[in-house]
């Protein structure tokens, strides 16, 4: 599977939405339960080459995330930087937070991209994009 994006839409064959149960005849994915979480119960599916995580709510895709590979116009947004990032995509970003959870001393920095549905990890200050949340436009209303 090629990981392309259209925002708000889908990675690759992967579209925001969709039936899981549609996409178990043609993939085979390692399945992790967070249903327990009172949370924000649900069930991720992950595959491999490329590595993503469907992030499933209800039986839907809720949103998608990459972290290897998610090309836009033919470019991979894993590996560059924000600013690199906000230029392909043409985009600023809303807001920023920053995790500290990994013992490297090194902070994740995670950007909002409202206007495109994303959600991008940066690692450390001036680091690069480590993985992005693909996200529905149902993600930004309250």
């Amino acid at each position: 599977m090629i990981p392309y994006l259209i925002p708000f839409n889908r990675v690759g064959d992967f579209v925001l939405g969709d039936n899981i149960k549609n996409l178990s005849i043609n993939f085979s994915f390692k399945i992790t339960d967070f249903s327990h979480d009172e949370i924000a119960p649900s069930i991720n599916y992950s595959v491999n080459n490329p590595q993503i995580t469907l992030y499933v709510s209800n039986g839907k895709i809720d949103f998608i995330g990459c972290y290897e590979e998610l090309l836009f116009n033919g470019i991979n947004l894993i590996g560059i930087t924000i600013e690199e990032f906000s230029s392909i995509l043409d985009s600023t970003y809303t807001e920023v937070d920053i995790v500290d959870f990994e013992a490297d001393d090194l902070p994740q920095y995670i950007y909002e991209f409202e206007s495109v549905g994303l959600q991008v990890w940066v690692k450390g200050n001036k680091g690069k994009v480590v993985s992005i949340m693909v996200n529905s436009k149902e993600h930004y209303l309250d």
